[in-house]
């Protein structure tokens, strides 16, 4: 008998806070630290800025992952057609069942099908992992490192080519709906 299935979807209006206690417990996972209520704070205010779409891969009726994607500008990057993936983890008890790459990719579809050209992203740069799974979805690093804003670790933006047929910056952003769909094999939990 196999386990319970793994559904990535579109969030619904209850699911944000969930996603921010999952963005705290991965970010105290990967760095080995205790969870912080900067980590926390700071991913609170990446909820409150426009949305594009926020994805969430859903076990059991909960959030295990999910993608944030905002509008462009929101990354403190000046790549106008460039919707910015804010923020993307992974419950690190599931981690390794490829929920990251399920997440990526419907992020990046939604931003498309929003209209973006291509979606930017931050990523520290000793995160092989998340390093790893950027550069396999056609992520690029551009410009210089900087430190991250809490950390102060090294960090690089990434940003995807333009998406065939995209059209330029739309005028207005919204919710994309991302369908229901299985999530995917490989692994990799964001920055």
């Amino acid at each position: 008998m196999s386990g319970p299935s793994v559904v990535v979807r579109a969030a619904t209006g209850d699911e944000a806070t969930a996603c921010v206690d999952l963005w705290v417990a991965a970010v105290a996972e990967r760095d080995g630290e205790p969870a912080s209520d900067a980590v926390r704070q700071r991913a609170a205010t990446k909820f409150a800025v426009p949305r594009v779409a926020l994805a969430v891969a859903v076990e059991d009726d909960r959030p295990i992952g999910f993608a944030l994607v905002t509008a462009p500008d929101t990354g403190d990057d000046d790549l106008g057609d460039a919707a910015y993936l804010s923020l993307l983890a992974v419950d690190p008890r599931v981690q390794g069942r490829g929920l990251g790459r399920s997440l990526l990719r419907a992020a990046v579809e939604a931003a498309g099908r929003a209209g973006y050209r291509r979606c930017l992203l931050h990523a520290l740069d000793d995160n092989a992992p998340a390093l790893r799974l950027y550069r396999s979805a056609g992520f690029r690093p551009v410009g210089a490192a900087f430190p991250h804003a809490l950390s102060g670790r090294p960090t690089r933006a990434w940003v995807t080519a333009p998406a065939p047929g995209a059209r330029g910056r739309p005028s207005a952003t919204g919710p994309t709906s991302l369908g229901e769909r299985p999530a995917g094999t490989a692994a990799g939990t964001g920055s």
